[in-house]
């Protein structure tokens, strides 16, 4: 009988974990018949893997090795091609399974019609988990406590209302170390990319991105009890930050959207909140006609059009920008002058603008994005210009949207980071032009 779900597991030089992860599966309350558990070694010397290759398990076990280190992309990729099962498990080989975790994520795609995700949960071990997993005890919930909890899922009622949290971007806590798919549904999404070799980080995210991007919202799920252990580990956290920071940019320009501009290293649930506030604004914005170029461009056409500039407003294509400008507008269709971005993140190189030009829409941001903007498009252009209208439109916004309205004291702090700043009035409209 061929199994219904494969865990596929990657691998590099440390047989050790491994070891126990498979200890861990050994244990599993899902009869053994029902899954297989596919290793691959990524490049790694496969001499101290040989003693678990030769055991003998109560599933159907597969070790391959891959002839160089290559990341885990191309271990993943690789045990997706040799899974025998409808159904794929990613675990990390440090993750130590709870005995009901594959019982929980078979159980949840049996309960469901067409491809689903079923997002795991990975508590952070301490030295009393690894002690209990040395002494062959079985991992269960209640060794967990409040300091073991996983960092994605630190929400108030995060296990009672998961869908509440999980709404606008669930692919941001779709990573690999405990969750489960379809096996055609990540061949269909293209399967993992390479490109993000050996470093760490982000390869989980764009794949789940994109499987978003399929399936939706409602597809994916998130179930407390399918959860394993994370075995404590001494790691080189600066070499980590710096893959993170390569691979990041790598995931961002992949995927040019919103969405990939705010991930970053706060909790996923804050990623989530601010991906969901940002569409709100922008679909707020578009609806009650803030941040329309063509009420300002009295003002600004005789200075900027025709120039280099990045604008971000709505309704760009109602002026004569002309060839050298690139957009942020998120009313058109998104296309390579217009990418549909905060301008937090940008493709674009340093001093690719003669100026960036907000028209409204910045007035929305929240501290962080909006220090960004300033930031990167000072790098980008010699001048940022901040465009306030006083007019009705913003006023109509939902009270649930915070938005800047005073002027004058705005002026005093951005000349506190930036003193050179300078203020023009005309008439309904105030520049904020800022250079570094």
């Amino acid at each position: 009988m061929s199994p219904r779900l494969s865990v596929l597991i990657p691998t590099f030089g440390d047989a050790h974990t491994l070891a126990l992860t498979l200890a861990a599966l050994c244990r599993q309350t899902l009869d053994p018949a029902l899954f297989e558990v596919v290793v691959v070694n990524d490049g790694s010397d496969p001499a101290p893997y040989a003693e678990l290759t030769g055991a003998a398990y109560p599933f159907a076990f597969r070790f391959d090795s891959l002839p160089e280190n290559r990341g885990r992309s191309a271990a993943r990729n690789r045990a997706v091609a040799l899974a025998a099962g409808e159904l794929v498990c990613f675990l990390d080989s440090d993750v130590l399974a709870e005995p009901r975790l594959l019982e929980r994520h078979l159980a949840f795609h049996d309960g469901r019609d067409g491809p689903v995700v079923l997002i795991g949960k990975r508590y952070e071990g301490d030295w009393a988990v690894l002690a209990a997993a040395l002494d062959g005890a079985p991992l269960t919930h209640e060794l967990a406590g409040p300091r073991h909890e996983d960092f994605r899922f630190r929400v108030p009622g995060r296990d009672e209302s998961p869908q509440e949290w999980l709404a606008g971007a669930p692919w941001v806590f779709a990573l690999t170390n405990n969750v489960s798919l379809p096996r055609q549904t990540v061949l269909d999404a293209g399967g993992f990319d390479e490109a993000y070799g050996t470093r760490w980080g982000f390869e989980d995210t764009d794949l789940a991105l994109r499987v978003h991007r399929v399936l939706g919202d409602a597809a994916f799920g998130y179930d407390p009890l399918a959860a394993g252990f994370h075995v404590p580990a001494v790691r080189d956290l600066a070499n980590l930050q710096q893959d993170y920071g390569v691979n990041l940019e790598l995931f961002r320009d992949r995927h040019r959207c919103l969405d990939a501009e705010l991930v970053d290293l706060p909790a996923p649930t804050e990623v989530t909140r601010k991906i969901r506030h940002y569409r709100q604004a922008l679909a707020a914005c578009a609806e009650h006609g803030v941040g329309r170029l063509a009420e300002v461009w009295p003002v600004l056409g005789a200075e900027f059009g025709g120039r280099a500039v990045l604008w971000q407003a709505f309704g760009t294509d109602e002026v004569p920008l002309g060839e050298r400008a690139v957009t942020h507008d998120h009313g058109r269709p998104l296309s390579d002058s217009n990418l549909h971005l905060l301008g937090t993140w940008s493709p674009y190189p340093d001093g690719a603008f003669e100026a960036v030009v907000s028209v409204d829409v910045w007035r929305l941001y929240e501290q962080r994005e909006l220090s960004r903007l300033l930031r990167l498009g000072l790098r980008q252009a010699g001048e940022v210009v901040l465009v306030y209208m006083h007019g009705p439109a913003v006023k109509a916004l939902p009270a649930d949207l915070p938005v800047l309205t005073g002027p004058d004291f705005f002026a005093s702090l951005l000349r506190r980071r930036y003193p050179q700043t300078r203020t023009e009035h005309f008439g309904e409209i105030t520049l904020f032009r800022i250079t570094a």
